[in-house]
């Protein structure tokens, strides 16, 4: 009997007694916090480890450098004019199995006298392998994959790396230095480069150097010319609006004409000719051109 009431007594008071011995006087708070922090401590440990951790990869293996990128948006080059091609060294042009009689240089031969014309023919070997060369070198560069990155990190072709290194070490250096190093490349979106167009309607064809979308959102036709050493400019405005006549029968219309001047060590960009003023002086050279047709090209 004494058994029962015993093991009764304990069940009873079994509560108190857990109790007593977590909040006894002799245990203090700081002993409780104690008993329960392992508890807690855990998870913060494997946070810490696993901090640590990542901080050790990421010394071991950094981040692979930033590839430098353009400071302007890429801009989409225009389609080519489907079937239109030239043959070399005849220089013609052909749509299909189409012939145009005349190409836009031809027919500003019409406005050269005859003693222009003899000179030019008596300097031509000095002035064209230095025209090619700069054309050349141009359409090198702006072939590359951001002409306007000093730090070409893209894909590029070693074929035309190697041959654009030959022509700034070659007999023109003077004069393709400055003219793929000039500072406004980084700034202008380019869109055509060394570019046939042709009007069916005139028979006329021909190959403008460059398009390109300048600082202030304005699509501009350009032509490159290279000059001597006390070379003198000279207004272009009708050689930019045959091709700006053209491209117009294709859809593609330009704000404005630009030349591009290349001496033996300068670059620079003439001031901008209006639409107006290239499609009148191309205009005037076409009825002088009809009214008495030189050879073609």
């Amino acid at each position: 009997m004494l058994v029962c009431w015993f093991f009764f007594l304990s069940l009873l008071f079994s509560p108190l007694l857990c109790s007593t011995r977590i909040h006894s006087p002799g245990t203090s708070q700081h002993s409780q916090q104690t008993n329960i922090q392992p508890k807690l401590a855990a998870p913060q440990c494997i946070c810490v480890l696993v901090a640590s951790q990542q901080a050790a990869n990421k010394a071991a293996n950094p981040p692979p450098p930033t590839i430098p990128m353009p400071t302007h948006p890429p801009a989409t080059w225009l389609p080519p004019i489907p079937g239109l091609h030239r043959r070399d060294p005849e220089h013609r042009y052909w749509l299909g199995e189409v012939e145009f009689p005349v190409s836009v240089t031809g027919v500003l031969g019409c406005l050269k006298s005859d003693y222009a014309m003899e000179r030019i023919e008596a300097t031509r070997a000095t002035w064209e392998p230095r025209g090619n060369s700069c054309h050349r070198a141009l359409e090198l560069f702006l072939s590359l994959a951001d002409p306007g990155e000093d730090d070409l990190t893209g894909a590029v072709d070693p074929v035309t790396l190697s041959e654009l290194g030959e022509l700034t070490r070659g007999d023109h250096a003077d004069w393709i230095q400055p003219l793929i190093r000039h500072e406004r490349w980084h700034s202008l979106r380019i869109i055509a480069s060394e570019r046939p167009t042709c009007c069916l309607a005139r028979k006329v064809a021909g190959t403008f150097d460059l398009a390109f979308i300048d600082e202030s959102g304005r699509r501009i036709l350009a032509d490159l010319k290279s000059l001597g050493p006390n070379g003198a400019t000279y207004s272009t405005a009708a050689q930019l609006g045959g091709y700006m006549a053209c491209e117009a029968t294709w859809g593609h219309h330009y704000d404005a004409g630009q030349t591009i001047w290349c001496r033996p060590g300068q670059t620079t960009f003439s001031p901008l000719y209006s639409v107006a003023e290239c499609r009148l002086a191309w205009a005037a050279a076409w009825a002088t051109w009809r009214a008495r047709p030189p050879a073609p090209f």
